[in-house]
């Protein structure tokens, strides 16, 4: 986020980036909360490959299922799903207020955010977000100044229409890279790739991002759903939701009826019939719709606990240096996993894992509270924003 100040010799507006004082708490808790989430379950391809992601079956142990479970029914969507209407509601913030900033610094910020993503996606994770979100924050940008009920219609909207998309116009099984491999033996492949030299690996994911950028998020239609949520989230923001400003019982309201959409599909499931037509197209609404409520009930009980007092300063603190944080994160699952570090892909279980996430998560909640105790942002968000605005920002306290 971005303030303006007037310059005192020319009478024009300077942007230059938020202090601390004039961010949205309940922005950042909220941000902290899902940087933190999605790890639990990226953590999963890291260290064993797409096909143990997408399928809990392939885990093995007695406390697997209980696990799977557990991140399927409560984490798995809901937090990417989150970060992505937080990136909506930052565009907002910046574009949509009596001060906007000026739409070519915010245009240049999201082709940085683009170069990030990019080595990201190449160096250390194929499965980066970052190239998403700024390559379809470019179509975002013009619906900013719309208002809440214009944003509302036109996300939900998306949404009805990547789900006909998703139905009419499946993604295809063939042609896919080893890294996303769904079959049973894929993480073999992938353990050799990610257990071999580095130039293989990089290898690997030039041959993946082709698949990454064009399959998945073009053809695939993930562009349109990342765009519908965007719009939502900026929605959300101008209605007064995110930034914990509506009366509690709306945030009460609100994560009853998320929970009752991320509950839906599994109170109908035991009483309709998949095989037929009309009621499994109902049983595949509830299913898609999944996601959606159970990020609407997380984000309404922490911003209603925000609303009523809680300061979730730890939690605040890795939510504004989240950038660094999600990098960060995938750094340490190529250390642990890969060949450049300890090698251990495929050799934890998921009980584990989940083990490692509990010390990355506790590690974060101590180290950004710490540093921002000397420095005003995190590493990368100090360069991002320098390029952004073509000026080395100040960094320490």
């Amino acid at each position: 986020m971005t303030q303006s100040q007037i310059h005192p010799d020319q009478g024009v507006f300077v942007p230059k980036p938020t202090e601390v004082k004039q961010r949205f708490n309940s922005l950042d808790v909220l941000r902290g909360f899902a940087v933190l989430a999605i790890f639990a379950v990226n953590i999963k391809m890291m260290a064993n490959g797409f096909n143990h992601y997408r399928f809990s079956s392939f885990w093995e142990g007695d406390a697997a299922p209980l696990i799977a479970w557990l991140l399927s029914n409560f984490v798995h969507g809901k937090f990417i799903t989150i970060f992505t209407v937080l990136f909506g509601a930052g565009l907002a913030l910046l574009l949509a207020r009596d001060e906007p900033v000026p739409v070519g610094i915010v245009l240049r910020r999201l082709f940085w955010l683009a170069v990030f993503g990019g080595i990201h996606l190449i160096f250390i994770r194929e499965g980066d977000i970052l190239i998403w979100y700024a390559l379809v924050g470019f179509l975002a940008v013009p619906f900013a100044k719309l208002s809440s009920r214009s944003l509302f219609t036109v996300g939900l909207g998306l949404q009805v229409l990547v789900f006909i998309y998703y139905t009419v116009a499946p993604l295809s099984d063939t042609d896919i890279p080893t890294l996303w491999l769904a079959t049973p033996d894929a993480h073999q492949d992938v353990a050799a790739i990610m257990l071999g030299p580095v130039s293989g690996q990089i290898a690997a994911r030039l041959e993946a991002a082709p698949y990454y950028m064009v399959d998945l998020l073009l053809v695939g239609g993930f562009w349109i759903e990342t765009l519908g949520k965007m719009l939502l989230g900026m929605a959300f923001l101008k209605s007064g939701f995110l930034g914990g400003r509506l009366p509690i019982k709306h945030y009460i309201l609100w994560g009853v009826l998320g929970l009752f959409i991320a509950t839906a599909n599994d109170l109908l499931t035991p009483f309709l019939d998949v095989e037929d037509k009309l009621q499994g197209v109902v049983l595949s609404i509830t299913s898609f719709a999944h996601y959606y409520g159970g990020a609407l009930a997380w984000s309404a009980l922490i911003i209603g606990c925000v609303s009523m007092g809680w300061k979730g300063s730890w939690l605040a603190a890795v939510g504004r240096t989240a950038f660094t944080v999600y990098i960060l994160q995938s750094v340490i699952g190529l250390l642990l996993f890969s060949s450049l570090g300890f090698g251990l892909f495929g050799q934890l279980s998921l009980f584990q894992l989940m083990i490692v996430t509990l010390i990355v998560w506790g590690f974060f909640l101590c180290a950004a509270p710490l540093w921002l105790r000397y420095f005003r942002f995190g590493p990368l968000e100090w360069i991002w924003r320098s390029l952004t605005y073509q000026k080395v920002q100040r960094f320490r306290r």
